[in-house]
């Protein structure tokens, strides 16, 4: 059984809420990562319940030490990477802080730099897996 890495889950009734259940409904065994460990712990409770294999994993996406681990954690079955977190607030370009597009920034590219880095590293000595 290969194993997915999720990062940037967050409600049950997000975007990478249900990717983790969908695709621990196709078998992988699913590393579910987010920032805040209550709405991790209900994520892999309902795949737990609907027969699936899960892991909470409390893991900030700008943190390279944290994402390090993650796919530390992942081992040699990863098969499949998505990278979903971001920043949803709403608001127009002029009311925008500089500190606020800061902090976009590193979630989306920074984050998204180094999950993508650390899925290549394990990925392309293998030959195969899914970057998203």
């Amino acid at each position: 059984m290969g194993t997915a890495v999720i990062i940037g889950v967050g409600p049950d009734q997000g975007l990478g809420a249900q990717l983790c259940k969908r695709f621990a409904a196709e078998g992988l065994n699913v590393l579910v990562a987010g920032r805040t460990r209550a709405a991790l712990d209900a994520v892999v409770a309902d795949i737990v319940a609907a027969g699936g294999r899960a892991t909470a994993v409390v893991a900030d996406a700008t943190s390279e030490a944290d994402t390090i681990a993650l796919f530390d954690k992942a081992g040699s079955d990863l098969e499949l990477a998505i990278y979903n977190a971001g920043n949803n607030t709403a608001g127009k370009i002029i009311d925008m802080t500089a500190d606020y597009f800061e902090q976009s920034w590193r979630v989306v590219c920074f984050g998204g730099f180094l999950f993508g880095r650390e899925t290549v590293r394990r990925m392309v000595p293998k030959g195969k897996g899914t970057l998203l």
